[in-house]
């Protein structure tokens, strides 16, 4: 199914429709344009259907100086044009039977960055989409795999942290959790999973404690996994290694969601849909 300009703006004026809003097509003013501009309670959305914006960030900040949300939907070509990404363009992507929104363009083939265009529509129509500089994540998403001890042999529970969410809505994965601050030894996510443990005693883990250890090769103790067996300490390098494979086919990986008692606050850069 392809997209196109007039698709994408029929289906915003069936969404207003449906909502029971006002709008207006082919809006321009002395500072900014759209192609259909919609009424909402105290404040208006604007939205512009187009390939390659321009000067989207003076047009954004003047149609916020006149209580206007902009909203920039771009259509699939070959040339993208780079677009900061706390400005609110979302690119449209194709597929068998409906047209999605990507929220952060960074992500395009995630799932979870994807919305179906009528739901987005909703959405930021009520104000729902939102853009993050900071978040307090209170559930996290861990992966588990096999990692054979290097000294006995026995095989070990490891797990790496491959999502975070926020109970606002943010979610992050783990592909983009590889640049930020590792959370794997946060004392909140190992006080989440051993109270996991604690209330899922049918589930089985073959794992040491989770303590600090003597590396010989920093000269110097620090927080790791470590052999259920001898003890003996599983390197942070190499598990980084692993992590780093593995990452990008955990579809088959063992996973597990725990809730934390104590938020924990990271830095993000995203768009993301705000939970009812």
């Amino acid at each position: 199914m392809s997209i196109n300009k007039e698709t994408i703006i029929s289906a915003i004026i069936d969404v207003c429709k449906a909502m029971g809003l006002d709008y207006i097509t082919k809006v321009r003013s002395a500072t900014w344009n759209a192609d259909i501009v919609v009424e909402h309670k105290t404040y208006k959305v604007a939205f512009n259907v187009c390939k390659c914006p321009r000067n989207v960030e003076v047009a954004y900040k003047a149609m916020r100086k006149e209580r206007v949300c902009g909203c920039w939907l771009l259509l699939p070509t070959r040339n993208s044009s780079y677009q900061e990404q706390s400005l609110p363009c979302f690119n449209l992507i194709s597929k068998t039977d409906k047209e999605m929104v990507c929220l952060n363009s960074k992500l395009d083939d995630n799932s979870t960055n994807q919305i179906e265009l009528f739901s987005f529509l909703h959405s930021i129509i009520d104000g729902k989409i939102k853009f993050a500089e900071q978040a307090e994540i209170n559930k996290v998403e861990l992966c588990f795999y096999k990692n054979r001890c290097w000294k006995c042999h026995k095989e070990n529970d490891v797990y790496f942290v491959n999502r975070l969410f926020s109970q606002k809505g943010v979610v992050i994965d783990g592909q983009n959790l590889m640049i930020d601050e590792d959370l794997t030894f946060n004392p909140s996510i190992i006080k989440g999973f051993k109270r996991y443990i604690q209330e899922h005693p049918s589930e089985t883990f073959i794992m040491g404690d989770i303590k600090p250890r003597y590396s010989k090769t920093i000269g110097g103790a620090y927080p790791s996994f470590g052999c259920v067996q001898c003890d003996s300490i599983f390197g942070n390098f190499y598990l980084q290694e692993n992590m780093i494979e593995l990452i990008y086919c955990t579809d088959s990986l063992r996973k597990t969601i725990i809730t934390l008692d104590e938020p924990i606050k990271v830095s993000v850069h995203c768009w993301y849909k705000v939970n009812r």
